[in-house]
């Protein structure tokens, strides 16, 4: 996945994004919780990104409220978080 993609501006947007391939976490310094919960083909919603580390860092929470960490170039863009106004109805 382009990391031009998921960056707008420095933030990162509401996105959701599935694993595609997992590599070497090699220079990661994250809690190895993270790390553990790194698993091919889940999908979860990227909380924020953190540079270095040997490669970019995306946190991506899971469905089950756990949090993996990623390198951009192991994610596939799933979609992205839509509006949703007060009646509760996607914009």
């Amino acid at each position: 996945m382009d990391n031009q993609v998921i960056m707008d501006n420095y933030r990162v947007r509401r996105l959701f994004v599935r694993a595609a391939r997992l590599e070497s976490t090699v220079g990661y310094m994250v809690a190895p919780k993270h790390l553990s919960s790194r698993s091919l083909g889940r999908v979860g919603v990227v909380l924020y990104w953190v540079p270095g580390h040997g490669g970019d860092v995306w946190a991506v929470q899971h469905d089950n409220e756990d949090i993996g960490v990623y390198c951009y170039t192991e994610l596939e863009l799933v979609g992205e978080l839509t509006h949703i106004n007060p009646q509760g109805e996607r914009t």
